[in-house]
């Protein structure tokens, strides 16, 4: 009998130690030495880019070890998204994703994609930038109301947007047709932001629907060759980052009341990731979210911060799944 308790303590001390080296191992990760490689979807330079190297700063501080960013374009930006979903999951590969660019990339069904989100560990979002209609300053309309009626008299009113079907500017353009109860707000589709921009201050777009990052420094510089108005803010919140322009709730536009769009930027990794590792990397992104000069250094590049982890991230992105199925976009 005695032999049999010796036994099992021995067992049991055992299975013990390995759990605690398990634990072990995942409490040293990163290794010092390492490198952890953000992988960008997309050029260097534009939003995304900024919002993934911004964060690469700060969880360099908190991680302690070297980040850098690898930008991979290519396949409507599906060659980084795959590059990210075949990492291995030890965590030293990582991605950034926006949506509801992610989102569209997979529903498309031309492009006979089988991943969506799920396909991901998704980390937590980081950037929240709401959408916003913009005119030029000297434009007759001069209220988010003025465009509405023309459009509910018939006029079919051109809307510059910084991406094709499915991009936030095209869906948010999309949802107010649908809450207008007509199709004159004719998205142009532009290739992106910058050429949205020229459409509009050219005069081939009557308005431009876009995000807050999109002007917030420049929108209070009246008289300029580039000056706009902007009408609305399609989010629940007001911004500090355009703290006198109004939420389309505040607008009380019936129809347009809690009709929200934005552009959302995360921290995504492959399925496989080990989960003991997303515990460590959540908590480096909290001590982030606190960091009095991350919130200096998001404020000058004119990203509005919204953090989501866990359940409520992939219950953010659900939801923009469920959007942009309701519109049809692609049937």
């Amino acid at each position: 009998m005695k032999k049999f308790v010796a036994i099992i303590l021995s067992l049991l001390m055992i299975l013990s130690m390995t759990a605690c080296g398990g634990n072990s191992d995942a409490q040293k990760w990163p290794k010092k030495g390492s490198s952890i490689e953000i992988i960008v979807p997309f050029a260097a330079g534009g939003a995304m880019d900024l919002s993934a190297r911004l964060t690469g700063r700060y969880l360099e501080k908190y991680l302690g070890v070297t980040v850098t960013i690898n930008n991979v374009e290519g396949g409507a930006n599906w060659t980084g998204y795959e590059q990210i979903e075949k990492a291995e999951g030890d965590g030293y590969i990582l991605g950034f994703a926006n949506y509801p660019g992610q989102v569209g990339g997979y529903l498309d069904p031309s492009k006979k994609r089988t991943e969506t989100f799920r396909s991901f560990t998704n980390i937590a979002n980081i950037v929240h930038d709401p959408g916003i209609i913009v005119v030029k300053e000297d434009s007759p309309y001069k209220t988010l109301q003025d465009l509405l009626d023309a459009a509910k008299a018939g006029t079919v009113l051109n809307v510059a947007t910084g991406g094709g079907n499915g991009s936030d500017d095209d869906t948010l353009v999309r949802l107010i047709n649908r809450a207008m109860g007509n199709e004159n707000l004719n998205s142009l589709k532009n290739e992106n932001d910058k050429n949205a921009k020229a459409a509009l201050l050219g005069g081939e777009a009557d308005l431009q629907a876009c995000n807050v990052s999109n002007y917030c420094k420049t929108y209070k510089s009246t008289g300029q060759t580039d000056s706009v108005r902007v009408l609305a803010i399609f989010d629940q919140k007001k911004q500090d980052l355009m703290p006198d322009i109004p939420t389309i709730d505040e607008l009380n536009i019936p129809e347009l009341k809690g009709l929200y769009s934005s552009s959302d930027r995360g921290l995504i990794a492959t399925k496989n990731l080990d989960p003991a590792i997303v515990p460590i990397i959540v908590d480096a992104l909290k001590k982030t979210q606190a960091d009095a000069d991350f919130i200096k250094d998001a404020t000058e590049q004119g990203m509005a911060i919204n953090m989501l982890f866990g359940d409520d991230f992939n219950k953010f992105i659900e939801n923009v799944e469920k959007t942009i199925k309701d519109l049809k976009i692609y049937e």
